[in-house]
């Protein structure tokens, strides 16, 4: 109960925060009072605000197609091969990165290749996302829950701590730096934001106006 509410308390102060650099911008005008899935509006263009992390499954995904197993198996195969300890009974996303941990504390060299291999894959992929995003945002709202579904027009602000990415939640609070990226991401911004991009969910084919600003944590 603790840690639930303590989760709850970041996640909303930072929110806020998060929320209030936006519509501190001129180009930003705010949605007055409480409206469904609109939370401000650049340029006469609604958009629904989204802070996430960049999937695992959209990682995953990826990776299939480039023929590369999943980064949970190789990660299992090498603890395995060195007698790593780990509980079969974790959920995938937290042993995930409890043996990305335990190999980065490995002394042995085929631990921090194996990193450095799945790192590069995970920053190529960031860096695709950067210069075109429109997968990433279409895979983002093809694979929301069902009871989570909306085909609003969403700006998904993407945080990322490259050194340790299941820590990238710690970014919420780095306000300094989200201040300078969502900014310059404004100041920069057109006459039009965002793109149309069309997806598909349960068979159905949906259109909306979105865009995605891909923050990394800068090294050091």
């Amino acid at each position: 109960m603790r840690g639930y509410v303590l989760c709850s308390w970041y996640n909303h102060w930072t929110s806020i925060i998060i929320e209030d650099i936006f519509r501190d911008h001129d180009q930003v005008l705010p949605a007055v009072g409480l409206i469904k899935k609109i939370d401000f509006f650049i340029n006469s263009i609604p958009f629904d605000l989204k802070v996430t992390y960049f999937p695992e499954g959209y990682i995953k995904q990826c990776r299939r197609s480039e023929n590369k197993r999943p980064e949970l198996t190789r990660l299992k195969q090498w603890a395995r091969q060195h007698q790593v300890t780990f509980s079969p009974n974790l959920p995938d996303s937290q042993l995930l990165s409890d043996l990305w941990k335990k190999a980065r504390d490995h002394p042995s060299e085929d631990a921090q290749t194996l990193l450095s291999e799945l790192s590069n894959f995970r920053q190529k992929l960031i860096q695709q996302a950067k210069k075109n995003p429109d997968n990433l945002i279409k895979w983002l709202y093809e694979n929301q829950g069902i009871r989570r579904f909306d085909a609003s027009n969403r700006l998904f602000l993407v945080l990322i701590d490259p050194s340790d990415f299941f820590q990238s939640w710690k970014l919420k609070r780095a306000k300094p730096l989200l201040d300078a990226r969502i900014t310059a991401y404004l100041d920069k911004i057109s006459s039009s934001p965002g793109q149309t991009l069309n997806f598909t969910w349960e068979g159905k084919n949906y259109t909306v106006i979105s865009d995605a600003i891909i923050i990394t944590k800068p090294p050091g």
